[in-house]
């Protein structure tokens, strides 16, 4: 330091010329007051956190150097080197205190960063519960709705089910020949071809018309169901000219429907020829059956 240069130049000053008019004691307490300066402005604390107090023991040493240099009393210059060495003491101890107190200050500080972000964790902890209940909450909510319109829904399939199956069974009742039959495709209305067609004939008969319009009154009732209709013939003949013949038929019964006000969308009609018999074809009886139209009324 430029300070410690000018106290190492006045002292060689002092010890070229003016040190021998010091006295023993002078001397030594002077040399006690370098000593102690130079050994506390060397500390890194005393730079940082006793500037002032250094350059007050910087000061008394300067001013014991000038005495000694140029001849004052040795008393002055006792009494400022003592001072020089009393406050060289000061700043160190001064020093030490205020380093201990930043030590404090930031351990406290560091305390409550600690704490702040640890308040922070369970603030955000706590958010995320109150979120996680929150969507558990909408989901039970959400399941809950969906439970309900599922029991609705079942509710009306079941009516609508009850409604259908009292319906299938007044038209068993009121036309004597159709069967009735419910399965997984849904309810199958078998209409004989005696009923329905002439022998070969694809035009639809007179007494078919009460048939037609009951399931025409059905299906008014029932917006909300498709049909498929589904021709059959015995094995009697080539297995072509029965295939076409029993598609004319369905389409025959179709036309009839939407000729009734029925939508065409909702009826699908289809041959299946001599396939899918239901009886013997080697007896009369059992291609009686076998010649038949069957109504498949969608379940859903």
């Amino acid at each position: 330091m430029k300070t410690s240069l000018k106290l190492s130049l006045m002292a060689a000053v002092l010890a070229a010329g003016g040190c021998a008019t010091l006295s023993p004691e002078a001397e030594r307490q002077l040399e006690e007051a370098r000593a102690s300066y130079r050994f506390v402005s060397e500390d890194p604390r005393v730079q940082r956190y006793a500037a002032v107090e250094l350059a007050s023991a910087s000061t008394a040493l300067r001013e014991a150097e000038r005495l000694a240099a140029e001849g004052g009393s040795p008393e002055l210059v006792e009494h400022n080197a003592y001072l020089a060495e009393r406050r060289s003491r000061t700043a160190l101890g001064t020093a030490q205190i205020r380093q201990v107190e930043a030590d404090i200050a930031v351990a406290r500080e560091d305390r409550r960063r600690t704490q702040l972000e640890a308040r922070e964790r369970e603030a955000a902890a706590a958010r995320a519960r109150a979120e996680q209940a929150e969507a558990a909450r909408r989901e039970a909510e959400q399941r809950a709705q969906l439970l309900a319109r599922e029991r609705v829904e079942k509710e009306k399939v079941s009516v609508a089910a009850t409604e259908l199956a009292a319906e299938v069974k007044r038209l068993e009742t009121e036309l004597a020949d159709v069967r009735a039959k419910q399965t997984d495709r849904g309810w199958i209305l078998t209409l004989k071809n005696e009923l329905l067609f002439d022998s070969g004939g694809a035009t639809l008969k007179s007494g078919a018309q009460r048939a037609l319009d009951n399931l025409a009154q059905f299906l008014r009732k029932h917006p909300e169901r498709d049909l498929a209709i589904e021709g059959f013939t015995d094995s009697i003949g080539s297995p072509d000219s029965n295939q076409r013949l029993s598609e004319r038929r369905a389409h025959a019964v179709k036309d009839a429907l939407t000729g009734r006000g029925i939508e065409s969308w909702r009826i699908h009609a289809r041959g299946y020829g001599p396939s899918f018999p239901v009886a013997s074809n080697a007896t009369e009886t059992g291609r009686q059956l076998n010649r038949r139209v069957e109504i498949v009324i969608n379940p859903s």
